[in-house]
């Protein structure tokens, strides 16, 4: 799939501020990310985005340290933890993955 490239999935369960209905567009390779959680609408289409993991962590910016565990959960399933390992962690276990998987990003 080419830079820019999304595919429109529509939420089946409440995903952070979005609830159930919700259209939202994710880069392709993605997709394997939202089973359970949304379905697919259609096929990949260029959106003039880039969508480089960059690009993406600017649009799901980190929470704030006093956030509740379930905006940690959703950060950390969007840096790639499983969402089942995610559901069982606890929030300073999510910040730790989190600080561990963003940290070659910021080096």
């Amino acid at each position: 799939m080419a830079d820019g490239d999304v595919v429109k999935m529509k939420l089946t369960f409440w995903r952070n501020d979005k609830k159930p209905g919700d259209v939202i567009e994710i880069p392709p390779d993605e997709v394997h990310r939202w089973k359970g959680f949304a379905e697919q609408v259609g096929e990949p289409y260029q959106s003039g985005k880039s969508t480089t993991p960059t690009a993406a962590e600017a649009e799901f910016p980190r929470p704030a340290d006093g956030a509740k565990v379930d905006d940690w959960r959703s950060y950390a399933v969007h840096l790639g933890m499983e969402q089942a390992n995610a559901d069982k962690a606890t929030k300073s276990e999510l910040v730790a993955f989190a600080d561990k998987t963003t940290a070659g990003a910021t080096a």
